[in-house]
């Protein structure tokens, strides 16, 4: 409990400045100190690296814009008239009249069949229901971390001779107050190789980047799910923009994998998947369209398309247990390319106009936004003090970042990086950080693994 307005202050000044500048009882995290977040010494893999911030199941909102899907099988097919070795189905048109797009799911997520008490059979997978809501946390809270690597990427809007590389990984993306993924977080690709793809040519066109085919492995640790994802044969289709990335990725999904992922919500835990085991199969052996068995005459796998967006990150190898976290920083190795919200030219020379003889700029920055919770914020501190939920955090950090950006001109992105981790630690770090422990190890590592690096986020 918080006993006087200067212990706030200390306090939230104390947080920022120990997660400002890494320092650990004078030891840089950025060195190798021990802390929650760091990447244990391990080097920063080269290229380009993103972490998934979302992912789920491509919805068609108008089916009259087409799908900007992939042609798998190298076939434009037909239900009535299949070609030898393809099981029977109807492809879907792309968004230019391409013939021969592959998405039989979609005909599982849209089918209209009923059950007994009016709800469809397979609602769980349509837009927004179960499914989709529990796959799209998965990707930001650490169940199915996605992490993607472009190496070779000279020009983004034009570029022949790209490389691509996707992982698995135990760690979990950063996320700011609001709940997004933040940029610039340290994150370690899975330790077992099962989760690397093999590195896959690309090349990017008016800015848009295709890569494939590609096998991907995840693990899924989902609520009551414990599996591996695997879809092969794929391709990708990404906007690559300033730190973002947005697309597609389509490719069989082996119907014996869906099986025993689905097996537990459909047999073990009664109607978790609005499904039974034997309606998931019935809806298989009438929409499975790759792995054709001539023996059988079924396929084994269905053509599946993904949509995904991600954030830049730096991803380095595997990490000792505790994993990067997707805070810390790169433990020493190769210096990556930091993404930023203070480097831009406006910030810089506000910067430097805030700078002393004694105090750097964003030193000035720290104190001033110490000073901010008891200047202006007062009864926002309140409220994550009473309530730490994501609404009271986003208020707090919102007010932080206007305060400074009123006395500092700094942008609202820079001064954002601030406001959060303030917020953030406000809620999770009054133990660690009040005085006399402001400025040590346990104040420092308590902000990085539950909040924000504030370095990678800001730049500085």
């Amino acid at each position: 409990m918080l006993t006087s307005r200067a212990s706030v202050r200390l306090f939230a000044a104390a947080v920022l400045l120990s997660a400002a500048t890494g320092a650990c009882n004078g030891q840089n995290l950025d060195e190798g100190a021990a802390g929650s977040g760091g990447s244990g010494g391990s080097p920063v893999l080269p290229g380009i690296g993103f972490v998934t911030s979302s992912f789920g199941f491509y919805y068609q909102s108008d089916p009259e814009t087409g799908l900007p899907g992939f042609d798998l099988d190298g076939l434009v097919s037909t239900k009535e008239d299949p070609a030898a070795g393809e099981c029977a189905h109807d492809d879907v048109t792309g968004p230019n009249g391409e013939m021969g797009i592959d998405y039989n799911f979609l005909r599982i997520i849209n089918d209209e069949q009923v059950r007994e008490d009016g709800k469809y059979v397979f609602g769980g997978f349509r837009e927004g229901q179960i499914i989709d809501g529990v796959i799209g946390g998965a990707v930001k809270n650490g169940s199915m971390t996605i992490l993607l690597r472009i190496e070779g990427l000279d020009d983004p809007r034009n570029d022949d001779d790209v490389k691509l590389q996707i992982y698995g990984s135990e760690d979990a993306p950063a996320l700011g107050t609001d709940n997004a993924v933040l940029q610039g977080a340290t994150l370690s690709v899975h330790a077992d190789t099962r989760f690397h793809s093999r590195q896959v040519a690309g090349k990017v066109v008016d800015g848009v980047l295709i890569a494939g085919p590609i096998d991907l492995r995840f693990p899924v640790d989902i609520m009551i799910v414990r599996d591996e994802l695997f879809i092969h044969d794929a391709w990708l289709r990404l906007e690559v923009t300033d730190g973002t990335f947005e697309g597609v990725v389509a490719g069989y999904w082996d119907v014996s994998n869906i099986r025993d992922i689905v097996g537990k919500p459909t047999t073990d835990n009664g109607n978790a998947a609005n499904f039974t085991i034997e309606q998931f199969d019935q809806a298989m052996a009438e929409y499975a369209d790759g792995d054709h068995d001539a023996g059988t005459g079924q396929c084994g796998s269905i053509s599946t398309m993904f949509r995904l967006t991600g954030v830049q990150a730096f991803l380095v190898r595997p990490s000792e247990p505790g994993g990067a976290g997707g805070s810390g920083g790169s433990g020493g190795g190769e210096t990556p390319t930091v993404v930023d919200q203070c480097l831009n030219d406006a910030d810089q020379a506000a910067l430097e106009a805030l700078a002393t003889e004694e105090l750097s700029g964003a030193a000035v920055v720290g104190m001033i936004a110490g000073d901010c919770p008891l200047t202006a914020c007062g009864t926002e501190v309140g409220a994550v003090l009473s309530d730490s939920s994501e609404q009271a955090r986003n208020a707090l950090g919102d007010c932080i970042a206007r305060c400074i950006a009123y006395e500092t001109g700094l942008s609202g992105g820079c001064t954002g990086c601030y406001g959060s981790i303030a917020a953030c630690s406000t809620a999770f770090c009054i133990a660690p950080c009040l005085p006399p422990n402001s400025g040590s190890e346990e104040c420092a590592a308590c902000a990085l693994e539950n909040c924000i690096d504030v370095n990678a986020c800001t730049g500085l």
